[in-house]
């Protein structure tokens, strides 16, 4: 690596630096919760600002590998391994939807799909994406951060989420949606969630940390699941049953060791 390269490194890293600082300053004068979720709104809101997805060549700043996590074959196996014939009667809910990926791709295995993520420009290029592949418009919810959105109780049949709770490195938040997706099931509704888990390459915090003061979010700095037990413990204490998990390679672009699916039942 010549003195060129690292000098250009360095600059890039940075500019992007003072951008990240200058963006964020907002949530600087919050405290706890507050201060994390203004955080990720400002991070995503950026972002999703610079992408386009309605149209065949996507920007995307948000997926970060649109069309290789379409083709990533441990979500179909996993993540929707209990997804039968009998769900093409019933309702979804897709947590951090981002741009609309999974509804896209799944939409035919549901009746309908709704998504709720954090950040309103996500949920406003999911509307646009939905409408370039030509899919009904379902409920869209942005959430504050710390719930589902403006969903009423019992409304799903399955709640799921995919490279998002893994990239919450505050545990008092991730237990705070845990137990919104558990209102927002169902009787005998299923969850179906993707983590990272073990070491990560680069940073990440233990499972039960509270990192409010990090600044930035979508892998710079994730939590990291170390133990299955640590999920089902919390799951049981929400009131989930029938907790099943598996340990799978680590899908595009993260840097976790592993990642883990687990699913449990209301």
């Amino acid at each position: 690596m010549g003195l060129g390269f690292k000098k250009h490194f360095k600059s890039v890293m940075n500019r992007n630096f003072v951008e990240d600082v200058l963006l964020l300053w907002p949530s600087f004068f919050l405290r706890g919760k507050s201060r994390y979720t203004k955080m990720q709104k400002l991070f995503y809101d950026r972002n999703a600002s610079k992408s386009i997805y309605d149209r065949k060549d996507k920007i995307d700043l948000i997926v970060w590998g649109y069309d290789l996590h379409n083709k990533w074959e441990d979500y179909d196996a996993y993540l929707m391994k209990y997804i039968d014939g009998s769900y093409k009667h019933k309702i979804a809910l897709d947590f951090g939807c981002g741009p609309g990926r999974n509804i896209i791709k799944y939409h035919e295995k549901f009746l309908r799909i709704d998504g709720a993520d954090i950040s309103l420009v996500n949920i406003k290029n999911a509307k646009k994406n939905l409408q370039y592949v030509g899919i009904d418009m379902p409920n869209l919810y942005v959430t504050s951060g710390c719930d589902c959105g403006d969903i009423n109780e019992y409304t799903y049949d399955f709640v799921f989420s995919t490279i998002t709770m893994q990239h919450i490195c505050v545990y008092e938040i991730r237990f705070q949606i845990l137990q919104a997706m558990f209102r927002a099931l169902k009787d005998s509704g299923r969850l179906s969630i993707q983590m990272g888990f073990g070491n990560r390459e680069g940073m990440s915090v233990d499972y039960y940390a509270n990192y409010y003061s990090v600044l930035g979010t979508n892998s710079k700095c994730d939590t990291r699941v170390e133990s299955s037990e640590q999920v089902k413990n919390d799951l049981e204490k929400i009131g989930f049953k029938e907790f099943e998990y598996w340990l799978r390679p680590t899908g595009p672009g993260d840097k976790h060791s592993q990642w883990i699916f687990f699913t449990a039942v209301k």
